[in-house]
């Protein structure tokens, strides 16, 4: 038998096919430089483990009626990392099928037929809308609408193709993936950037995403904009903490405060409790 770093193996690949097939041993398997994935499924131990990793072997396990759907399908279509490399591994199912029982895989049921499926590597990826529905569904709404925002934002999905799609469906979760898509605006640029604007439309400002206000000194693209009232929202993720950036930060900062404009700070600490960012902006309402 020759050495394991000499084995010529799939990415992914079930143990049992490889013993079976002659390529490695029982004893290589377990002891050679594999890393193992889900149940009976290997990748080499030098390669970075991902969720697009994960779904591969997923799709080993699967039977032929499941397909990837959800944040799962968005992580290998559109590269979203919503979704930790070893989170469930998201599949839909007819709803005549079974549900597949493979540890670290999470299925639902479709009401209707599952069409337009695409294969990709091991298995077969749901049709766009599905995709777009499932990772709406069963997350809080401001999630739901970040994810539709980015999915319409990168062109996977359209609004008006989604809406036809829902219509007449019987799926847990219809009606809130339905008031996730009222919200959308594929302007936003984050998912936190979704949030803010979520909680602050239900909160009844009219807000507008990158918004590009005209200074003495240039233009200066704000996340988040109440136009009329000359206050902008901005949210300071990890980027921003940055040293260049924050001199950027500063410099555009003093650029608005010039033209009148009010600058409201939001950082992740501020998301994380409900109607912080709502009191924040009211009080720079007041101070017009």
């Amino acid at each position: 038998m020759a050495p394991t770093d000499d084995v010529d193996l799939p990415l992914v690949f079930r143990g049992a096919d490889a013993v079976r097939d002659g390529v490695l041993t029982s004893r290589q398997l377990r002891d050679g430089p594999w890393v193992r994935l889900l149940r009976g499924t290997y990748t080499r131990r030098d390669v970075e483990v991902t969720h697009p990793l994960m779904c591969r072997a997923a799709g080993l396990l699967l039977p032929p009626s499941a397909m990837l759907t959800g944040a799962s399908a968005a992580a290998v279509l559109v590269g979203a990392t919503w979704l930790r490399a070893r989170d469930d591994v998201q599949v839909v199912v007819p709803s005549t099928a079974a549900r597949p029982t493979v540890k670290g895989v999470v299925a639902r049921r479709s009401s209707a037929a599952l069409v337009g499926g695409r294969r990709w590597e091991t298995t077969t990826i749901a049709e766009p809308a599905r995709v777009a529905f499932d990772a709406a569904a069963r997350v809080p709404l401001a999630a739901g609408v970040g994810r539709l925002d980015a999915l319409v934002r990168s062109g996977f999905v359209d609004v008006d193709h989604l809406t036809g799609w829902l219509d007449g469906r019987h799926d847990g979760d219809v009606v809130a993936v339905r008031a996730a898509l009222a919200l959308v605006d594929p302007r936003a640029e984050s998912l936190p950037e979704s949030a803010v604007r979520v909680e602050l439309v239900l909160a009844g400002f009219d807000v507008v995403p990158q918004f590009v206000v005209r200074t003495s000194r240039g233009t200066a693209r704000v996340d988040l904009a109440l136009p009329d009232l000359r206050i902008a929202v901005e949210y300071d993720g990890a980027w921003h903490q940055l040293a260049e950036q924050r001199a950027k930060d500063r410099e555009r900062a003093e650029r608005l405060r010039e033209a009148g404009w009010i600058v409201v700070h939001v950082s992740a600490e501020h998301l994380r409790t409900p109607g912080v960012v709502t009191t924040m902006v009211r009080a720079a309402v007041a101070r017009r």
